[in-house]
């Protein structure tokens, strides 16, 4: 065991630091100043990577979301566009009935964009106007057509009436 532990104590003697003086403390500290100096180089490259990286991640995701408003109000203008091909349809519709039933041209379209609104009173007043326009027209046609009556007219003024001459004589 005497043997074991010298060769222990040699190995320790062999392994134990160096002398530690100025120059080799000096030394040490620049080397590691320089390891670090890399390091933080390093460090600095790789967070102005990721900011870049960061950068074009936002810029995408900002052309990305631009791109979705773009799509959205195209979506929205075509909604627009075809409620307005379908009122139109509907207007259009509604005209072709209303003149089918004997309604004047200006009757019919105020009807039907009443019907196309919703405005069911509008369309009621517009049904009675038409209904007494109607009806006047009729009458007015009537009238001209009839004859005038017989009774109360003067047709004989200057013949002598049969019935009195009977009695004068």
């Amino acid at each position: 065991m005497a043997e074991e532990t010298q060769v222990v104590q040699e190995t320790v003697e062999q392994v134990a630091e160096p002398e530690v003086t100025m120059e080799s403390l000096s030394a040490d500290n620049a080397k590691l100043r320089a390891e670090m100096a890399k390091q933080k180089l390093a460090l600095d490259k790789a967070l102005h990577n990721n900011g870049e990286l960061t950068k074009q991640l936002r810029a995408k995701m900002t052309a990305q979301e631009q791109e979705e408003a773009a799509k959205r109000e195209e979506a929205d203008a075509l909604r627009a566009h075809l409620a307005d091909l379908e009122t139109f349809k509907r207007k259009t519709e509604a005209k072709d009935r209303y003149l089918t039933m004997g309604m004047s041209k200006d009757f019919a379209l105020q009807a039907a964009e009443a019907e196309v609104a919703g405005d069911m009173d509008a369309l009621t007043a517009i049904y009675k106007k038409h209904s007494d326009a109607t009806i006047k027209a009729k009458q007015d046609e009537w009238l001209k057509t009839r004859p005038e009556p017989a009774a109360g007219r003067d047709e004989g003024a200057g013949k002598e009436d049969p019935f009195l001459a009977g009695f004068n004589k």
